[in-house]
């Protein structure tokens, strides 16, 4: 039973004979633990239906919501808003064009202009989306955009599909996923991403890519670890396949590299070390002095460790099956 006030009511009977309470100004109805305050409202009272109009208000549950119309379903336990709709569920903010609420589900369908906030989502776009309030996670299916800006540093990712799991500090993107840094200049491609903020991990499947500034890799599978928004290691596994560039020396020194699977460790944004196993191949050319002379070295393997030192490469360790060459232009005499 609906409990209502409002400065104005009056009453009337439907097609079907039921009662239908009119209200208006100030408007206040509450039905147990859903409370709505409006402009305007039509109560009917049997059927458990009600429409309200003009600054609605809706306080349910552990969700807060507005909107410009509001129409309210007791048997179905839905709330449909309409026209600059809000729903706030703690700390997360979902706006649209038009959310439907299904309490009993506790999940909320958001269509149109869709836009979400949360302190560990960071911004949430796109045209159609399903907020599950038990899982307290976000499903994006069309147009979706994370956009996050932390400590100065912006990140965005875009897919056919996203799915936050903020309690879990979980996230995946799905389908022609991408993340740009812009202020890193880093790019990550995968037909699948899947970021873990409890262990900074982004995990990547489905033809990875990784381009930045210093060079570019790609493989089967890569999962990279996170320090302050840099990688500070990365794994690939499968057709592992990289270029580096050594900016440190003028001009660059550059290095190609294939194996089966291959492990970085980084140093503030720069390379420290390079793990690579099977059917190791690697081509230094070098940068500096040495380019005017062109020198260039290539060495193969089962087993190969590069580390280095200010970002260039200081030593060059091979096992197994070792072949090399060595090769540069002679000084004419």
């Amino acid at each position: 039973m609906f409990t209502v006030t409002a400065d104005r009511a009056s009453a009337s009977t439907d097609p079907d004979g039921e009662a239908v309470i009119h209200l208006s100004g100030s408007v206040e109805v509450t039905d147990g633990d859903v409370t709505i305050t409006s402009d305007s409202g039509t109560v009917w009272q049997t059927a458990g239906r009600a429409v309200f109009l003009g600054s609605v208000e809706v306080d349910a549950d552990t969700v807060t919501a507005s909107g410009d119309r509001l129409e309210y379903d007791r048997p179905a336990g839905m709330v449909a808003i309409q026209g600059n709709a809000v729903l706030q569920d703690r700390e997360n903010r979902l706006t649209a064009a038009e959310v439907t609420w299904f309490r009993q589900a506790g999940k909320a369908v958001a269509r149109d202009s869709v836009v979400m906030t949360g302190d560990w989502m960071g911004e949430v776009t796109g045209d159609y989306a399903v907020y599950d309030s038990y899982r307290r996670s976000l499903f994006v299916t069309s147009s979706p955009v994370l956009t996050r800006v932390e400590d100065g540093d912006s990140v965005r990712i875009t897919a056919d599909r996203l799915e936050f799991l903020p309690d879990s500090d979980r996230a995946e993107a799905q389908g022609h996923a991408l993340l740009v840094s812009s202020t890193r200049a880093l790019d990550i491609s995968a037909e699948m991403l899947r970021y873990s903020g409890g262990g900074d991990e982004i995990e990547m499947l489905g033809s990875p890519g990784i381009v930045m500034e210093d060079g570019d890799l790609t493989g089967d599978w890569m999962l990279a670890t996170l320090s302050g928004g840099e990688i500070r290691s990365l794994r690939v596994e499968g057709a592992a396949d990289g270029h580096m560039i050594d900016n440190g020396v003028q001009p660059p020194g550059e290095s190609w590299f294939t194996s089966e699977s291959a492990f970085f460790s980084f140093v503030s944004g720069k390379p420290d070390s390079i793990d690579l196993s099977g059917g190791v191949s690697l081509t230094i050319r070098s940068g500096g002095e040495a380019a005017q002379r062109q020198e260039s070295n290539t060495v193969s393997g089962d087993h190969l460790v590069v580390h280095y030192s200010g970002g260039s490469p200081e030593t060059v360790t091979v096992t197994g099956a070792v072949r090399g060459t060595y090769s540069y232009r002679r000084e004419d005499s």
